[in-house]
């Protein structure tokens, strides 16, 4: 099942080929002139007339207006939207060679402020209340739940306000953003300055060392023939799992074990990755919750929670030690995000990615999950929504092919991972995203309180009762959702 289709991917890796300059030229220079050949753009694949590609900004200059953004401090994901300087590291420099042909073009200055996810949801709401403009934030960065609640609560502006905003170019992520829809309305929208997509999605880190030691074959190959299931990794996690400290037990973070993970990231991924989700969508684009009568994924959850009760299972724990632990070369897997990639640079240890495995050989396709991604949204009390919206596309625009390059193609694949086949491996990943709801605008009223059974009870729970708890929390959101709906439809 591909959720996410290889449009944008499939772009984006085309311009992996390029050699040259990394900078997307717009539809014209900084001073008007010029229109750019399909070499300075996009490559032989697309031309600057393909209305998708281009940028359609009017030529304007703000007079050193100081374009202010709250964004989220995060040492792997490059969430702060201005670094302030060159480092000589390929990600932060392209992020700020790309604010200063911004900030030239438009005639603007960025000034940036970093924070947590709790302040930035209070800062909205402050400025908002306050109910001016005026030196407040023209961009608050906010986590895509609380993001959602803040649209319910009409303090983000309407997208339709946004003149030139528009997501449906190929530097939008228009496969994502219309999992986040909600009765075909955007409440959101992520563009191509937010790596944080991509670094967020879940991977499977492993040990190559003990793969090549117990003889497990190639884990690739697997992949690509199909023969990469869950039932394979429950195989694989049993056998690497040993007492190798001779002690006479089996001890996380003493001896090595098959699957090491943070309960609130592993846990969701086995029903995401074999293609399940929490809340599905009706053909009117509308959120149903179907997991409390949904036999496939009731099946599907009861088999991970008997895996997590083995000793070749660790995902009930949430902190630094399950890293620490494959990096000391005892985890034979590590389930993370790929922007974790970061955190490993230097170390001895043999690596490869993988996706989440397939549940069985009758799925259609490897199911990637997308998680709880950030992004920067407008306050309704801006005060100029036409210049604030000529930014945001240029930003969106002026990542395609420089950030994403930068970070896939040389922080990603030559610094990070250590094989080819591991790029290839990534490239299955993020061509095939996918967005619960429930597992993330519902974080709080679903996934959360979900995984967090399984690690009060340490699996010993009953699935399908455990999701039918949850029917009526997730009406209750659900109901939110509508009659907000009701309302806008009404004026």
């Amino acid at each position: 099942m591909k959720t996410l289709t290889l449009r944008f991917l499939s772009l984006l890796l085309a311009l992996f080929l390029l050699t040259g300059s990394l900078a997307l030229a717009s539809c014209s220079t900084p001073d008007g002139e010029g229109d750019t050949t399909a070499e300075d753009s996009l490559g032989e694949t697309e031309t600057a007339e393909d209305p998708r590609t281009t940028l359609d900004n009017p030529e304007v200059n703000y007079d050193g207006y100081v374009f202010r953004v709250r964004s989220i401090a995060s040492e792997t994901h490059y969430t702060a939207l201005d670094p302030g300087k060159l480092t000589g590291e390929a990600v932060n420099d392209a992020i700020y060679e790309r604010n200063r042909q911004i900030e030239n073009e438009y005639g603007i200055e960025f000034r940036c402020d970093t924070s947590d996810i709790t302040s930035n949801y209070v800062t909205m709401e402050k400025q908002v209340m306050a109910g001016t403009g005026d030196d407040g934030y023209d961009l608050i960065m906010m986590i895509c739940r609380n993001a959602f609640s803040s649209a319910l609560q009409n303090y983000l502006i309407n997208y339709e306000q946004l003149p030139y905003v528009d997501t449906d170019k190929v530097y939008y992520f228009d496969d994502i953003n219309k999992q986040f829809t909600i009765g075909n309305n955007t409440f959101f929208a992520y563009g191509s300055e937010n790596i944080n997509v991509f670094s967020l999605a879940s991977a499977l880190f492993f040990n190559k060392e003990i793969v090549t030691e117990q003889g497990m074959g190639n884990l690739y190959d697997d992949v690509r023939n199909r023969a990469w299931t869950f039932e394979r990794l429950y195989t694989l996690a049993a056998q690497a799992t040993g007492d190798t400290n001779g002690d006479g037990s089996i001890r996380f973070g003493d001896d090595v074990l098959g699957l090491v993970g943070n309960y609130d990231r592993t846990i969701p991924c086995f029903w995401i990755a074999a293609g399940e989700k929490l809340i599905v969508k009706d053909e009117e684009d509308l959120p149903v919750y179907t997991a409390q009568g949904n036999e496939r994924m009731i099946d599907i959850m009861q088999e991970a929670a008997a895996q997590f009760a083995t000793e070749a299972f660790d995902v009930y724990g949430a902190d630094e030690r399950r890293l620490q632990t494959f990096m000391d070369g005892k985890a034979l897997f590590l389930s993370t995000g790929i922007g974790e990639l970061s955190r490993l640079k230097g170390v001895e240890l043999d690596y490869g990615v993988l996706p989440w495995p397939l549940y069985d050989g009758n799925q259609e396709d490897y199911v990637s999950r997308c998680g709880d991604a950030w992004l920067h949204c407008v306050p309704t009390n801006t005060k100029d929504p036409e210049r604030t919206s000529v930014i945001m596309q240029a930003l969106a625009y002026y990542s395609y092919g420089t950030v994403y390059k930068a970070y896939y193609d040389q922080a990603l694949t030559a610094q990070y991972v250590r094989d080819p086949d591991s790029v290839d491996m990534m490239q299955i990943i993020l061509s095939t995203l996918s967005v619960d709801l429930g597992d993330t605008i519902w974080f709080e009223n679903l996934r959360f309180p979900i995984t967090k059974t399984f690690l009060d009870k340490k699996g010993n729970i009953g699935i399908a009762s455990t999701l039918k708890q949850y029917e009526r929390a997730a009406k209750r959101e659900i109901d939110k959702v509508s009659d907000f709906l009701a309302k806008k439809e009404n004026g």
